[in-house]
């Protein structure tokens, strides 16, 4: 797995709302079409939770709702996503939650 591109800190009884913009990446009119997203490492006590979406008509934009998670743990999300055009794209993003 690669290091992540970015960590974004939040508590552990946080909601954090994060967007992930794939415009600059996409060609012209092409749409993201599937996305999927992993969290490690795996916490069957509290773990922490991503909804994702897209909040734009264009489809070029992901928006993700973290929550949960251990106080004091770092956590890897993989996101995965495949277009229009065929391609496919993975993101790691890290996720430091706190107390």
């Amino acid at each position: 797995m690669t290091s992540p591109l970015k960590v974004y800190r939040k508590t552990e009884i946080e909601r954090r709302r994060l967007y992930v913009d794939y415009s600059c990446w996409l060609a012209e009119a092409e749409t993201l079409t599937d996305f999927q997203v992993e969290t490690f490492p795996y916490s069957e006590a509290r773990p922490i939770t991503v909804d994702t979406s897209y909040p734009d008509p264009s489809n070029t934009k992901l928006m993700l709702f973290i929550s949960g998670g251990v106080a004091n743990t770092d956590y890897t999300l993989s996101l995965v996503v495949r277009t229009s055009g065929t391609q496919v794209k993975q993101d790691n993003i890290g996720v430091r939650v706190t107390i």
